[in-house]
């Protein structure tokens, strides 16, 4: 028997409408730095680190939220975004620095990078 009449309908799921949103942003990503040096998870990653990043600072997670889109890009939006992107580059050579230097860490933090890898699998 096959599918009866209405079967099916409605039944898109939230990965895919998920999916579908991930993709447009890996595309506007790639055009925004067309290389061949940086993977789309690359691009991913830092965008999801600087989100994170904005998103510790209450002041503008408010504004957001109490704005429409255009106001909201023009009140502290724009030097939170710049406070990021210079933020996360210290910290993340400074991580990188601690890891190099030390080998216990870095051997914590690579059983940790495993286990998500794992999680992930």
């Amino acid at each position: 028997m096959g599918p009866q009449p209405g079967e099916g309908l409605g039944t898109a799921r939230a990965t895919d409408k998920n999916q579908e949103y991930l993709s447009r942003i890996i595309e506007r990503l790639n055009e925004l730095f067309i290389t061949d040096e940086l993977t789309a998870n690359d691009l991913f990653n830092y965008a999801y680190t600087i989100r994170d990043k904005v998103r510790e600072n209450e002041q503008v997670m408010e504004q957001i939220a109490n704005n429409t889109d255009e106001q909201a890009m023009l009140g502290d939006f724009p030097k939170a975004i710049d406070d990021a992107i210079l933020n996360s580059s210290e910290a993340h050579r400074n991580q990188m620095m601690r890891l190099l230097s030390d080998q216990k860490k870095a051997a914590g933090f690579a059983k940790v990078v495993f286990d998500l890898l794992k999680k992930a699998g």
